[in-house]
């Protein structure tokens, strides 16, 4: 619970499709370089996991490994908040570490994402999970919020650029370095029995269940090639570059705020619901950004908080709920990885967005939306 706070404030300070978007924008990058970023992150972290399942599943204790690569983590982002103080001159040179700091968190993540499953797997009851997480989404949240709040305060003083964002990585380096601290304390009792020597990573495409939960998943991986230009759209389009802060402030307390009912939701009707009523909220966003006027765009950064708590609730607790415990590892590492290479998706969404303007990844990203709702429908009932 509290490694899920103090990593809601590190997501604050370095939240991809506010944050660090609007950096790189104002380092001058391309479209397809912002697009990158939240994939860096979200894919580079996937991607390892199904390479690492056979050697995390035959550790009795999984925390381990996590303990280890959290030196490595809290490196790469100490990496990237040092260049902001240093480079500010030249903003190529920073762009190119900050890029470089990003994919080197991203790719050690991966060796620790498995270690963090299976551990809370192996620790919280099934019918606590969806409590724990939406306890963690709640204070976390909060937190966030008001993270949000320094963050506004921090954008808009008179300090020089990039000088409020390398105070935002700094901070934002101690809360993750904190949250992977305290979770690396957890007490996760070791496999009963012989660890397994061989594991089948195929096994999971042999569950029709989980074949329909990996196509809604590449769907929604696909429809995130939209995120990280709401904020670059309102800086280069509408001219709202001042209303940054703002706007995460709105994110955050939007998914604060919508967690309270997803909780319950979940709790009283399952996994499935969360994630057909994000999917919806999904759909329709993208298409509010193309019509809203500058004066309340702020209203679309409302709806991505909500849309995306609700996914992120659904799929997680889906998923651990649904999996085979014996081969954990192998559905949890297989469908990561899968929908982590899908998840560059916001680089051709970059790319579209050059040559074709944002309207074209906002108004795919709603097709991908729509496809995922109507595939979700087929997903099991009350998980």
């Amino acid at each position: 619970m509290l490694n899920g706070w103090f990593v809601f404030l590190g997501d604050a300070f370095f939240n991809a499709s506010i944050v660090l978007s609007s950096f790189a924008a104002k380092l001058g990058a391309p479209n397809s370089v912002i697009g990158l970023l939240p994939a860096l992150l979200g894919a580079g972290s996937m991607i390892p996991q199904v390479f690492v399942a056979p050697y995390v599943a035959r550790l009795p204790v999984k925390v381990v490994l996590y303990r280890r690569v959290a030196v490595l983590r809290v490196s790469s982002l100490a990496f990237i908040a040092l260049a902001s103080f240093v480079l500010g001159h030249r903003p190529d040179l920073l762009l190119a570490c900050f890029v470089l700091g990003l994919a080197l968190n991203g790719l050690v993540t991966g060796f620790s994402s498995l270690p963090f499953w299976e551990t809370v797997a192996k620790t919280i009851p099934m019918e606590r999970r969806a409590a724990l997480f939406g306890g963690r989404n709640l204070v976390g949240g909060i937190l966030a919020f008001l993270a949000g709040l320094l963050v506004r305060y921090l954008l808009g003083t008179s300090l020089p650029f990039p000088i409020p964002y390398a105070i935002l990585f700094t901070l934002g380096t101690l809360s993750f370095g904190i949250g992977w601290y305290l979770f690396g304390l957890s007490h996760e009792p070791p496999d009963e029995g012989r660890p397994p020597e061989h594991i089948r990573l195929s096994l999971p495409l042999k569950d029709f269940a989980f074949r329909r939960f990996l196509r809604v998943r590449v769907l929604f991986a696909l429809a995130s090639m939209t995120e990280p230009f709401y904020a670059a759209y309102a800086v280069r389009g509408l001219g709202q570059s001042s209303e940054i802060g703002l706007y995460l402030t709105l994110y955050t307390l939007a998914s604060v705020l919508s967690n309270l009912l997803w909780v319950r939701l979940s709790q009283r009707y399952g996994s499935k619901l969360l994630i057909l009523s994000g999917a919806s909220l999904g759909m329709v966003t993208p298409v509010l950004a193309l019509l809203l006027p500058p004066g309340a765009f702020g209203l679309v950064f409302v709806l991505q908080g909500t849309y995306l708590a609700a996914l992120g609730l659904g799929t997680t607790t889906y998923l651990l709920n649904t999996a085979d415990p014996q081969n954990r590892s192998s559905y949890i590492g297989l469908a990561n990885t899968v929908v982590g290479v899908v998840s560059f998706s916001p680089v051709l969404g970059g790319l579209l967005a050059d040559r074709l303007g944002y309207a074209a990844p906002l108004l795919l990203a709603t097709v991908c939306y729509g496809w995922g709702l109507y595939a979700g429908r087929k997903l099991e009932g009350r998980v």
